[in-house]
C-alpha cells in the first residue's frame, strides 16, 4: 500500500502529523490532477449542474453526504491498514 509506504519514510511522518492530514493531501492532490479532465470531458455541463445543485435539496444533501461518507471511510480505512496490514484489511 502506497500509503503506509509513505508513512514509514524517515520525516514523513513528523511532517504530516497523522494519517489523517496524509490521506486530505493525497485527496487533495488526486483532486486537483482530475480537474483538467473535467474541464475537457464535462466543462459544458457545470452550469446545469450548477442550476441543478442549488434548485433540487435532494442533489445538494446526496453529493454533500457522498463527499462526507467518501472521506470518512477512507480515512478508517487508512488507519486501520497502519494499525494491521493491507492483506488483514482486504479479507475483513
Amino acid at each position: 500500500n502506497e500509503n503506509k509506504k509513505l508513512m514509514e519514510t524517515p520525516g514523513i511522518k513528523e511532517r504530516l502529523g497523522n494519517v489523517g492530514n496524509q490521506f486530505a493531501i493525497t485527496s487533495l492532490l488526486a483532486f486537483a490532477m482530475s480537474i483538467p479532465l473535467f474541464i475537457i470531458k464535462e466543462g459544458s455541463k457545470w452550469g446545469a449542474f450548477c442550476d441543478l445543485y442549488k434548485t433540487n435539496p435532494i442533489v445538494s444533501f446526496n453529493l454533500i453526504a457522498s463527499g462526507l461518507y467518501w472521506y470518512g471511510y477512507n480515512e478508517l480505512a487508512t488507519m486501520t491498514i497502519k494499525k494491521t496490514g493491507a492483506v488483514t484489511q482486504s479479507v475483513a
